[in-house]
């Protein structure tokens, strides 16, 4: 078994920061209109907050289970993830139930938002597509991202024995299960037609990964993570995909990328997690890890609280995020679509947000010794 040091009540605000940016991206980018959504990190790379926040998920899950089955023992870790599984998938199934609801009220106007919300089988079979969210095969719009993080935390029951008994073994065979997933095509079927768009046999790479990481000793990192020559690497990377990413918008760009190059990355699928958007997050963490430390004195201000209370609370901030995405979509698609109608709504989502996090940390005052994974 790997050796693991956990330190109750310890938490990497690094964590809890990116989670709630990632949150706030999310957001703004459920939303089409907004104007700002030029400048959300989607623009700017092949990844976006999608994968920021899978991977960190796997590592805080990595850290809190880890330690617990360390500390504890393996049967106490393994009922506390079923039950963060059994939390997950709740909060999925609630959140259907009153986007359903919202939609209803906006489609009063709107009829066409129930195909946008890919809800308008549900009024066409309701028993069938209810019976088919239970069995998580069916998800209405922005939904998809908490589908595949309660098939990765239930999951999480096989891969956490794995990951404390044989580490390398257990993230080689991730890899493979993505490569034959990519090569053979494989996929889970969704209701009613296609497939579940965020493909958890490709997504679980980056899942285990994150977990991988996170039960290592903190005080040895793989020493080529310190390498001059693959940083280097990485910010080549970084450079060409932001070169590539600018080309899809400014089209004179296009033609200095050359046939050849175009011919070979095109598509860049999110769905599968397209090997180019996996390199491209790599990258920018193995950045972030190397440029930020742990300890930095500006991740315990006042200022960045917000945000880290956001990424401390992620599931529910996600569930009303969705909500709140949705309903401002709605009011904008009327027709209302303004700078100042933008603004206010970006405003008062975010107010919202911030809020609930603040709400839920102040009710929950021992967040701080059971700290959240996703």
């Amino acid at each position: 078994m790997s050796k693991f040091i956990w330190l109750p009540g310890i938490r990497d605000l690094r964590l809890d920061l990116f989670r709630g940016l990632s949150l706030l991206w999310i957001f703004l980018d459920h939303i089409p209109e907004l104007y700002i959504n030029n400048f959300t990190p989607r623009n700017f790379g092949f990844s976006d907050a999608a994968e920021i926040l899978v991977f960190l998920s796997g590592l805080a899950s990595g850290r809190v289970y880890g330690g617990v089955a360390s500390h504890s023992g393996l049967g106490v870790a393994l009922a506390r993830v079923l039950r963060r599984a059994v939390e997950i998938y709740l909060a999925q199934i609630v959140t259907v139930a009153l986007l359903l609801g919202e939609v209803a009220l906006f489609a009063i106007r709107q009829p066409s938002l129930l195909d946008h919300a890919n809800l308008a089988v549900f009024f066409a079979s309701p028993f069938e597509t209810v019976s088919q969210a239970l069995m998580l095969r069916y998800s209405p719009v922005n939904l998809d991202p908490l589908l595949l993080m309660v098939i990765l935390h239930f999951a999480l029951v096989v891969i956490l024995p794995a990951m404390m008994l044989w580490p390398a073994p257990t993230l080689i065979a991730s890899l493979l299960l993505y490569s034959a997933s990519h090569w053979l095509d494989w996929s889970v079927s969704a209701y009613p037609s296609g497939v579940i768009f965020f493909n958890p046999l490709n997504w679980q790479l980056l899942y285990v990964m994150g977990i991988w990481w996170g039960m290592r000793p903190a005080n040895s990192p793989p020493r080529i993570l310190n390498s001059q020559v693959l940083a280097g690497a990485a910010v080549v990377y970084l450079l060409l995909s932001f070169f590539i990413t600018l080309s899809w918008r400014f089209h004179a760009l296009e033609a200095y990328v050359p046939t050849v190059i175009a011919n070979w990355i095109y598509p860049i699928e999110k769905g599968d997690l397209d090997l180019l958007r996996l390199f491209h997050f790599l990258s920018l963490a193995l950045l972030c890890w190397r440029l930020l430390p742990g300890d930095l004195p500006v991740l315990s201000t006042r200022l960045l609280r917000p945000l880290l209370q956001c990424g401390e609370y992620s599931l529910a901030i996600y569930c009303i995020s969705v909500l709140l995405s949705f309903a401002a979509h709605a009011i904008l698609s009327m027709g209302w679509d303004n700078v100042a109608l933008q603004v206010l709504v970006i405003a008062g989502g975010i107010a919202t947000l911030v809020a609930a996090a603040s709400l839920l940390a102040s009710v929950d005052r021992t967040a701080r010794v059971h700290p959240r994974t996703l």
